[in-house]
């Protein structure tokens, strides 16, 4: 049987939710599609199956954001030939520059095969932390960009609802949430860890990138408020915040207290072993470290931000609903208002008190993680590559 030629389009595969997503499709898709990986820049932190063919456009990945606008049609022209010369049928684009040179293949050179833009975020609410002007631009792509698509992947309803409503995409949009490898991830969390945890401390563990919508800063200025508890904050990751992550720990005095631990590729092995995972994010698409703590039977504390905490954690409400004036205890984790310090600082303390809620979070937490299964969510993307 002729396997099905697809191409996967992301800026890269270093470290990052999308990237662990692309990572997982390659492994799980690979036995039955041919699978050709286009990269912006050939950077790669996640083990990927040697069969994959690679195409670098040899592109920096950071570089000023308005150059990356002029540079996109040469690129889009690149792409094309490339997926001519192998007989590409459908190519799947990740994240906003990947897309919207996708766009442009068909647009301006006449593209034939199938088109699909995997939306990562919650686009609107993404958009509010840069420039007038950059956010212009970026909404004239996007809307640009997913009209010419054949069929959008969101990973969240909040995010399929975004485009609809605030960007107007009438292109069908098929909701496939992130998935995660449950047997890999049991696996490696049975590694023995560093030698960073103490006994008779309760550990607090972040696990991501250093960037700004991640709200760093806020998780460490919640631990400052309850620091005279016996607790311990690791930090797993790297990024180009980590300066100002270090200091602010330094102004804060928790040198002690708080251990950066450096990316690494199995943050299993920490999360493990720690007591409660803390996402303090402005915004999401639907992230995938919350959906990997809860398979570690972890109790999460997230930031109800746009999109996707809420969707994992809270299920059965309503997907506009904002935890506002207090922390919310839901179903599967505790959801605390945005950027709301002292707030999330009283769930940490809560969590840390009460053993009974950690029990019970532990147990519904398993249970969750079976959701997001890779071995069930990639059926939903066998449909979607093959239409």
């Amino acid at each position: 049987m002729v396997k099905q030629k697809i191409l996967i389009f992301i800026n890269s595969l270093r470290s990052g939710g999308a990237e662990r997503v692309v990572s997982h499709l390659l492994h799980h898709l690979k036995d039955d599609f041919d699978i050709h990986l286009a990269l912006y820049n050939r950077s790669i932190d996640y083990v990927i199956p040697s069969e994959i063919k690679i195409f670098d456009l040899e592109q920096p990945l950071k570089e000023n954001e308005y150059a990356v606008f002029l540079r996109i049609p040469m690129l889009s022209r690149k792409l094309y030939r490339y997926c001519k010369e192998n007989n590409i049928q459908t190519s799947i684009a990740f994240l906003n520059r990947p897309c919207y040179i996708n766009a442009l293949m068909r647009s301006l050179w006449g593209y034939k095969g199938n088109i699909i833009m995997c939306e990562r975020t919650h686009q609107t609410t993404m958009l509010r932390h840069n420039s007038r002007l950059y956010r212009m631009i970026s909404k004239m792509l996007v809307k640009f960009s997913y009209k010419r698509a054949d069929l959008v992947l969101a990973n969240s309803y909040a995010s399929k609802a975004d485009l609809i409503e605030n960007f107007r995409i009438k292109t069908p949009i098929r909701v496939i949430h992130n998935p995660i490898d449950l047997q890999s991830i049991h696996r490696q969390s049975s590694v023995t860890p560093p030698d960073v945890f103490e006994e008779k401390k309760f550990h607090f563990i972040y696990v991501g990138g250093f960037r700004k919508e991640k709200n760093i800063p806020l998780l460490l200025q919640a631990f400052y408020i309850i620091k005279n508890l016996p607790i311990k904050l690791l930090i797993i990751g790297g990024g180009a915040l980590e300066h100002v992550l270090l200091h602010l720990v330094d102004e804060l005095g928790l040198q002690d207290k708080v251990v950066f631990c450096g990316f690494d590729p199995n943050p299993y092995k920490y999360i493990s072993h720690a007591d409660c995972f803390v996402l303090t994010s402005h915004v999401e698409g639907f992230p995938n470290v919350v959906l990997e703590a809860l398979a570690c039977g972890k109790p999460v504390i997230s930031t109800d931000c746009k999109s996707g905490p809420r969707e994992i954690l809270a299920p059965g409400t309503d997907i506009n609903h904002e935890a506002f004036s207090s922390y919310e205890i839901a179903e599967y984790g505790i959801l605390s208002p945005v950027n709301d310090v002292a707030n999330l600082a009283a769930a940490m303390k809560k969590i840390y008190e009460d053993a009974s809620l950690r029990q019970q979070l532990s147990v519904k937490a398993l249970e969750r993680a079976k959701d997001f299964d890779v071995e069930g969510i990639k059926q939903y993307f066998h449909v979607a590559f093959s239409s």
